[in-house]
């Protein structure tokens, strides 16, 4: 049986919370109610209750106090927190200071109660039973178990081991025995950059312990690894016997509750279940394989499994491929400017076609060294290309590229650049034309075709004439409205940045965010009221 009291200021509350709860042929028993965080700290140490069930708003002392206090006296057992719907802000602080879970007190019922206490009870038996939950610390581990962190670990690291029994000796032989009528999920958790920055008063090592806890409550040991800033590792082993769950829906779980506790944007990658030693190698090497796609900002959200791994090439890649080799035939602004867009499509390729990041940069490589030709013709003098093929080696995501792309597109075509930025009366009729198709269109996947389809003209002389007439490239006008338009939204205060991503036409946060530091001097979370230039 758990001892359970409920805390609440108000009379009425404590008496509702006693009655829906199910206390006949359960395993629950009803140990007294108190007024404020004093008096039940006073009635947890005289009951020595399992279960506090507590408001979080109290006058004397509130439940985020009660919490720490509990925390600080050594308590064993487990918090449920009851809120009302604008108590958010502090239902996040009191899990972080371990609370169970909350709930909201005007949607209360038996049954969803009765579950969420029948799920802290069985977190309980975890920690009473002879499957002693295990720290996720080497050292706080201890023999065997030690051993087995250590080989994980190293795997991790990039180390191979050698799983032939003639080269482990006993003690790792041992180890790997613990795995023995077990089950092991393996998970690879990321933050993006700067997120531990925003976050330093979150061990989020320890809030992954926390996490994975609730959702494993009858685990047998849980390991974490933290080998590298921004990447987790999670290694969880249960009874073979017990029902084995499903890694994606484990994952898409990790993922929510990190936002919705800790206000943390996580994304994971999962591996099937593992009931070996072996058998859980591979999965770990499957993630680290996987990350390979994290290149790209399509897989840098959410949770991906480990079976999706790149590719060296696929027909519908190469077929883009064609298309940008195709773009350097012609000559002029107008090579460059398809050149450009032909690259950007093939980087949309190679994301849908999940191929390998070493591939795309060797395409890329090769037209940059193409390009070079069009544009040494042109300048009639050479262009320098070494040092941008060095920035896309070490570009680290399509985001980075795509940057990269325009600013060897900018440098181009400022070089070959002689005209100046006329006022729109002067311009003609036909830029007129093309401009006021850009300000409608700035949200769609707007191409050079379509805007020379729309003014009837040829796609190169377009693209010579806007260059010649407003002093830019269609690409960069383009650019310069969305930003432009993407400023006005944020300095609205009503949208995210990922919406205001979305609506000007660039669903890539993270190019988005690189092209708006670019155009403003400061990142779009940090819009200052002062007009754009």
């Amino acid at each position: 049986m758990y001892k359970v009291i409920i805390v609440d200021d108000e009379m009425i509350v404590r008496h509702a919370v006693k009655t829906i709860i199910k206390w006949e042929d359960s395993r629950f028993e009803y140990a007294g109610s108190a007024s404020s965080g004093v008096s039940a700290m006073e009635l947890v140490r005289r009951t020595n209750a399992d279960i506090v069930i507590t408001d979080i708003k109290m006058a004397e002392m509130d439940g985020l106090k009660l919490i720490k206090g509990l925390m600080a006296d050594g308590f064993k057992g487990e918090v449920l927190v009851l809120s009302n719907y604008n108590d958010f802000d502090l239902v996040r602080e009191a899990l972080k200071f371990g609370a169970y879970d909350y709930m909201l007190k005007l949607t209360l019922k038996t049954e969803t109660f009765m579950q969420t206490l029948e799920e802290m009870a069985a977190k309980l038996d975890a920690k009473r039973s002879h499957f002693k939950p295990q720290t996720t610390t080497v050292e706080q581990a201890d023999g065997e178990l030690e051993q087995l962190y250590d080989l994980l670990k190293k795997h991790d690291l990039g180390e191979e081991l050698q799983l032939s029994p003639n080269i482990l000796n006993q003690k790792e032989r041992q180890a790997i025995s613990l795995l023995k009528g077990l089950c092991c999920y393996t998970f690879t958790l990321y933050m993006p950059d700067g997120e531990h920055q925003n976050h330093q008063t979150i061990d989020f090592h320890e809030t992954l312990e926390k996490l994975a806890e609730g959702l494993f409550p009858n685990k047998h040991f849980l390991f974490v690894f933290h080998p590298r800033p921004n990447r987790y590792i999670i290694i969880i082993a249960t009874p073979l016997i017990q029902n084995m769950v499903d890694p994606e829906e484990i994952a898409q779980r990790l993922i929510k509750l990190s936002e919705m506790y800790y206000g943390l944007d996580i994304s994971v990658i999962y591996g099937q279940a593992a009931t070996s030693f072996k058998n859980l190698i591979e999965q770990m090497s499957l993630n680290r394989e996987a990350e390979a796609l994290r290149f790209y900002a399509a897989y840098q959200e959410g949770c991906q499994s480990n079976a999706r791994l790149a590719v060296d090439t696929n027909e519908g890649f190469r077929t883009a491929e064609a298309k940008l080799r195709e773009s350097l035939r012609g000559s002029g602004d107008s090579a460059i400017e398809r050149w450009v867009e032909s690259a950007f499509l093939l980087m949309e390729s190679a994301a849908k076609h999940r191929i390998h990041s070493k591939s795309l940069k060797r395409i890329l490589a090769g037209g940059i060294w193409g390009l070079s030709n069009v544009a040494a013709l042109q300048m009639d003098m050479p262009w320098d290309e070494k040092g941008w093929l060095e920035k896309v080696e070490a570009a680290d995501s399509d985001s980075s590229l795509k940057l990269l792309i325009k600013e060897i597109s900018d440098e181009i075509l400022g070089s070959l650049g002689k005209g100046t930025q006329l006022s729109t009366s002067t311009l003609r009729q036909e830029i007129r034309l093309a401009l006021a198709y850009l300000d409608k269109h700035f949200a769609d996947r707007v191409s050079i075709s379509d805007v020379a389809s729309y003014v009837a003209l040829s796609e190169p002389y377009l693209c010579q004439l806007f260059k010649a007439e407003t002093g830019s490239s269609i690409l960069t006008r383009l650019n310069e409205i969305r930003m432009n338009r993407a400023y006005e939204m944020l300095l609205s205060g009503k949208y995210l940045v990922k919406q205001v991503a979305i609506e000007v036409g660039i669903p890539d946060p993270f190019y988005f965010n690189r092209l708006f530091r670019k155009r403003f001097g400061h990142a779009p979370k940090n819009i200052k009221k002062t007009p754009p230039v």
